[in-house]
């Protein structure tokens, strides 16, 4: 009996040291593994992770509008015949670069001979009114002739002159060399000069066409000069100021944004769209990458704003919900951290605003994307 009860006695010995070994143990691996994220030292080393606090940061407020290039108004030329006639020739395509005064096209019109006839023949008949006017005035002065016969080659006199000095202005409008023509050359066709340097944009006529004073021919746009034009609303106009810059870029490509500077502000509402038209001047040496016409996303700075902020890449977001991974607690060679949400804010250099939020601290800034969890 005796050897019967000894395998029982160290059966319930070895029983009561395993209970007392395994209860602190199993609490312990319970504690660490309570809704926390476990990383060693050594995964925080290889990965190159930080720890930081959240800090003040300058945010700066944008609004978000639509603009579109186009010349300015110097740079903007519209090309019309002052006269009606057919088109003769055309010097220039579409896309065309045309220098100032450089001949686009050539028009065939009566009306632009006749003009210069009469300028010709009034030319003419002043010399022998000038004679008369001169001869008469002298007989006036000495009394010899009446004064109905002065008053009526004198009213003569000064037609002629208002007639030949409206003819050769007119002339002059129409690029005719004057010195050439009382030389007796008349010009056979008259010549449409571009009145600005520039890229031919509009083309609208062709050979044997007929034309008149309002069909517009073509366009000439100096790219040397673009402006940009955007919309604000009444709400918005009062934070942007003259001299306020801007970014801008196109909606298929944001990686690439422009400067601006704004150069004027609407100070009238379009009743259709209900927005006020505001103007921008783009850098020098940015002119050459737009086209007139091209549409953009604008982004204005209206506002900076100091506020709570922590490194965009500390937070994730799951579940339209934005978390950081905060240390709780560091246990021997581990590192143990809760998951935290937060309101996150404005984004601006690489810094989201954490709003409603006290100092955040012990914040894994760097590495917490591949800890997050659902």
């Amino acid at each position: 009996m005796r050897f019967f009860y000894i395998p029982i006695i160290l059966l319930i010995i070895a029983a009561t040291m395993l209970v007392g070994c395994s209860g602190p143990a199993a609490n312990e691996e319970e504690q660490h593994s309570d809704n926390l994220i476990q990383i060693s030292h050594e995964q925080f080393e290889a990965e190159k992770m930080q720890l930081g606090n959240s800090i003040m940061h300058p945010f700066t407020q944008v609004f978000k509008t639509n603009g579109i290039v186009t010349a300015s108004p110097q740079s903007n030329a519209s090309v019309y015949s002052y006269i009606s006639g057919i088109i003769k020739s055309i010097s220039v395509n579409l896309g065309s670069y045309a220098r100032k005064g450089q001949v686009l096209c050539t028009i065939e019109s009566k009306e632009f001979i006749s003009i210069q006839q009469q300028y010709l023949e009034s030319l003419a008949k002043f010399k022998a009114t000038e004679s008369d006017y001169q001869r008469i005035k002298s007989l006036y002065d000495e009394k010899i002739s009446s004064q109905k016969a002065f008053f009526a080659i004198e009213s003569d006199y000064k037609m002629l002159i208002a007639k030949i000095k409206a003819l050769k202005a007119e002339l002059k409008i129409l690029n005719v060399n004057l010195k050439n023509l009382e030389a007796g050359n008349l010009e056979t066709y008259l010549p449409i000069l571009s009145p600005i340097e520039g890229y031919i944009t509009l083309q609208n006529c062709n050979l044997g066409q007929f034309i008149d004073s309002e069909i517009l021919l073509m366009k000439v746009i100096d790219n040397r000069d673009l402006q940009l034009h955007f919309f604000v609303y009444q709400e918005t106009v009062s934070k942007i100021k003259i001299g306020q810059s801007l970014n801008i870029y196109s909606p298929d490509n944001s990686e690439n944004t422009y400067n601006g500077k704004i150069i004027s502000i609407g100070k009238s509402i379009d009743p259709e769209t209900k927005s006020i038209k505001c103007i921008a001047e783009l850098g020098d040496n940015l002119k050459h990458v737009f086209i007139t016409g091209m549409y953009f996303q604008v982004e204005v700075q209206i506002d900076t704003l100091n506020a709570n902020a922590i490194p965009s890449e500390a937070i994730f977001k799951t579940e339209n919900k934005y978390y950081v991974l905060v240390k709780e607690k560091q246990v021997d060679n581990n590192l143990f951290f809760r998951k935290e949400e937060v309101n996150a804010g404005v984004i601006s250099g690489g810094f989201t605003q954490i709003i409603g939020d006290e100092n955040l601290n012990d914040v894994l800034i760097k590495g917490a994307y591949y800890y997050q969890t659902d």
